[in-house]
């Protein structure tokens, strides 16, 4: 094993198996370990193991004991030394590490260093690790160097630097001045590529910090003004923004900075974002000075995706941000319409990386224009047949994001071809096709219920077996709602006729969703298909071959899948109703006794369910075993929901038994005092049992109890004390505050909402600055409020700073379904 750097790496690369590398690579850094200590190993050795031992963080191994060393290469006068030590400084240790303290003073003699290379180190070291407190120390001496320098080299160095330590410390806004950046602005000769790099970066940390503020902070802890003291200052750079940008996209002014014809495009994006930030802060704090310019700025947007050429890499970077910029700032329809049009040509390119950018970024904009995405269904379909499995992916994304009922027949069909084309490394595009066609049958009415049936005959034959049990039930679901019967007579005669005959073979034993479906079909439509007589298929469908082929998937899966055995079970007893071949019908009885015995419980205990019913009359047994009739299917969190609501509005006593067995209690209050007919019950004639369980009494004054409960609420005592302050009048409410107690870092108050006309569901949302806390009391006596009642909310705020309030009320007014909002924002004299 050699000494130096390339031979430890060719003996890593080298290593036959895993255990060899590892075995190189743990001698290896202990010899380094080792030789770090010895304090009289020459400086040459001591770059060579440093170097080393970067390649070892490189490979994700454990590089803690060398933080120390990089150090002291920095403290070196060599300036091969204090390169490498800056890099390996940068790579081994980060913000949080203690070691920066002792950066601190190096930093600063570094930054004062009469060679401008050191200083440069030093700037980029200082941005790459600045913590709060280097920043703090450190920024006065990057501010010396903006100030003072000349040289652009150094100047693009300490404006990134700069950028870097104003992020990291937003108190440093306080000393920033921007006539420092408007100075070097306007010098031409130190006005460079990499100053206006550094320029645009630096006030994008300025804007990205008053974009993350609150909208209510118009002061800072530290008493800073943003709208005023940043952004208006700031708002003065826009016009030389917008003159720089015009002329980097009319003509070429630095042909040492074109790239494939572009002039300087990393330059055009840095200011395209720029501006798109001041904008956007603008928006945010409604600033004129910024908004002003906002016409120009579509203008000039305009020009650039209109003269820019997309057939190079560089011209679609360029307007890949324009494209960007237009949507995040919701431009006018023209320009959003015109962004579309140009990611549908990165579409229609052969690079897969702008094809894959376009798609995510059609993606994101499909809400704002799903029209104009909807034209380049073709480019999008076009990218289903991609060999790129991400691209094909997003494109799925896409196509369903833009599915609605003009379209959904031609991307339904789309979608099909492309199952029909997928292999089994495909599992993941084909589950999300599946779970999202599904999911939109679901939630959308379809006129051709023939033709919905046979998208889920297609895919249930050919990817069947990727469908899980959940999405097994949807399809149930759909197919049991199809409301024309010989619709579901044509799909189950369909799916029998390709079981039953040669074509069976396409079926795999593994397409379980293909088995459970005509299972599930057979046992509620197979008398459809035997009553239509002879007609497609009739000589292959009939009682005996249907009783046939449950047999033999019976024995097919008995061992292998108890899903689908239950499932048999329950269409042989259906079918023992809808046959009347009495020898199919005793084929379907010992179908089912054979499991009477079985080692699995559940299986034994239906099996002998079954046995019991089917025994019974045949005239019980139909009103049993009939169709399942048409339902809703409700999510789970619908359930709870409304179990929930239903617990919390009801002044009836809770029925437990009831609500566990998924009872209405109303329904059982509607029965118990509705008329003297007595149902049949099936359950007592098949089991010769009577229901011996006592119903819980239910209140027979309920709307008297809830008339008499609602009178008390409101007439409840909520009255305005004399000290509270009207904060804040509305048509439909007036709020007013009443401050209990302001004492050191905790305050208490509450606030009184007198309605001026019926106000129900009435909920509040409270916010306070980042400095302080609050908690919130629940409404005080009602949500729900006549003209002139008033409820009470209690509130506790803790922390420091101003005692400001931002509240936002949502509430139904005189009984509307439509939510009214409202806002306001109150500051109290008080601080805590």
């Amino acid at each position: 094993m050699g000494s130096s750097l390339r031979s430890f790496i060719k003996d890593v690369r080298g290593a036959k198996t895993l255990a060899d590398e590892r075995a190189i690579i743990t001698k290896q850094s202990a010899k380094i370990r080792t030789k770090l200590r010895d304090d009289h190993l020459p400086h040459e050795k001591r770059r060579v193991n440093i170097q080393k031992l970067l390649y070892l963080y490189i490979l994700g191994e454990k590089t803690h004991f060398g933080q120390v060393e990089s150090i002291n290469l920095i403290a070196s006068d060599d300036f091969v030394d204090k390169r490498l030590g800056y890099l390996a400084a940068t790579l081994l240790l980060d913000e949080s590490e203690d070691l920066l303290t002792l950066l601190t003073n190096m930093l600063n003699n570094d930054l004062h260093h009469p060679n401008k290379y050191a200083v440069s180190l030093a700037l980029t070291s200082l941005g790459f690790l600045s913590s709060p407190e280097l920043a703090r120390d450190l920024y006065p001496d990057v501010e010396n160097i903006i100030k003072n320098s000349r040289d652009p080299f150094l100047l693009k160095k300490a404006l990134q630097c700069a950028a870097k330590l104003i992020f990291k410390d937003v108190s440093l806004l306080e000393i920033f001045n921007i006539e420092d950046i408007t100075k070097i602005l306007s010098s031409h000769s130190i006005c460079t590529h990499g100053v206006l790099l550094g320029v645009t970066k630096i006030i994008q940390s300025i804007l990205l910090i008053g974009l993350n503020r609150k909208k209510d902070e118009d002061e800072d802890e530290d008493g800073i003004d943003y709208s005023n003291d940043i952004l208006s200052p700031l708002s003065l750079l826009l016009r030389d923004f917008f003159i720089r940008l015009e002329n980097m996209n009319s003509k070429n002014i630095e042909p040492g900075y074109d790239v494939q014809g572009i002039c300087d495009p990393f330059l055009q994006c840095e200011i395209i974002y720029t501006l798109k930030l001041y904008f956007q802060v603008g928006e945010l704090l409604n600033s004129n000075n910024v908004l002003d310019y906002k016409d120009n700025f579509c203008d000039l947007l305009t020009r650039i995706a209109t003269n820019t050429d997309s057939t190079k890499n560089s011209g679609q970077a360029i307007l890949y941000e324009t494209v960007k910029t237009i949507f995040s700032l919701d431009l006018n329809q023209p320009l959003r319409v015109l962004g579309i049009n140009i990611l549908a040509k990165f579409l229609a390119g052969k690079d897969n990386n702008t094809k894959y950018v376009s798609l995510n970024t059609l993606l994101k904009v499909v809400p704002q224009e799903p029209t104009a995405v909807q034209r380049h269904r073709k480019f999008i379909s076009h990218c289903l047949q991609d060999t790129d499995v991400s691209i094909r992916m997003r494109a799925l994304e896409l196509s369903f994001a833009i599915l609605d009922d003009s379209n959904l027949v031609e991307l339904v069909n789309e979608l099909m071809k492309f199952l029909a084309k997928q292999d089994e490394d495909s599992k993941d595009l084909i589950i999300y096709t599946i779970d999202h066609l599904i999911d939109t049958f679901d939630t959308r009415v379809v006129k051709d219920e023939s033709w919905k049936l046979d998208v889920f005959f297609n895919i249930l034959k050919l990817v069947g077996s990727f469908i899980n049990y959940e999405k097994i039930n949807d399809i149930l679901i759909i197919i049991n709602n199809t409301r024309q019967l010989s619709d579901k007579s044509e799909f189950l005669r369909k799916i029998l006729t390709n079981s039953l005959n040669g074509t069976s073979a396409e079926i795999s034993e593994e397409n379980i969703g293909w088995q459970l479906v005509l299972i599930w079909c057979i046992g509620e439509y197979g008398d459809l298909v035997l009553n239509e007589g002879n007609k497609n298929g009739a000589d292959i469908i009939n009682e005996s071959s249907i009783t046939d082929y449950l047999l033999t998937l019976q024995e097919l899966y008995t061992a292998t899948n108890l899903k689908i055995i239950n499932y048999i079970l329950t269409a042989a007893l259906k079918l023992s109703v809808r046959f009347h071949d009495a020898k199919n019908i005793e084929k379907l009885r010992q179908l089912i006794l054979s499991y009477t015995d079985s080692t699995d419980l559940s299986l034994q205990m239906k099996s002998n369910q079954y046995e019991i019913f089917f025994n019974q009359s045949i005239s019980v047994k139909k009103i049993i075993l009939e169709t399942m009739p048409k339902f809703e299917k409700i999510t789970e969190e619908q359930d709870n929901g409304k179990a929930l609501s239903k617990n919390l509005i009801s002044n009836e006593p809770v029925d437990l038994l009831s609500d566990l067995l998924g009872e209405d209690s109303k329904a059982e209050s509607k029965a118990s005092t509705g008329d003297n007919v007595k149902p049949i019950d099936i359950l007592e004639e098949i089991f010769g049992e009577k229901n011996d369980i006592a119903q819980v009494p239910k209140n027979a004054n309920k709307e008297e109890s809830i008339n008499h409960s609602s009178a008390v609420e409101a007439n409840s005592g909520v009255t305005l004390p004399l000290d509270a302050n009207k904060i804040y009048d509305s048509s439909s409410l007036n709020v007013y505050a009443s401050l209990l107690s302001a004492n050191s870092g905790l305050a208490h108050l509450d606030l009184y909402f007198q309605a001026k006309s019926l106000i129900s569901d009435l909920k509040t949302f409270c916010a306070v600055p980042k400095a302080q806390k609050l908690t919130l009391g629940q409404l005080y006596p009602s949500s729900t409020r006549n003209a002139s009642q008033i409820c009470k909310q209690s509130l506790k705020i803790s922390g420091s700073g101003k005692l400001k309030l931002r509240v936002k009320l949502d509430f139904h007014l005189n009984g509307s379904s439509s939510i009214t909002n409202e806002q306001f924002d109150h500051k109290f004299d008080e601080t805590l």
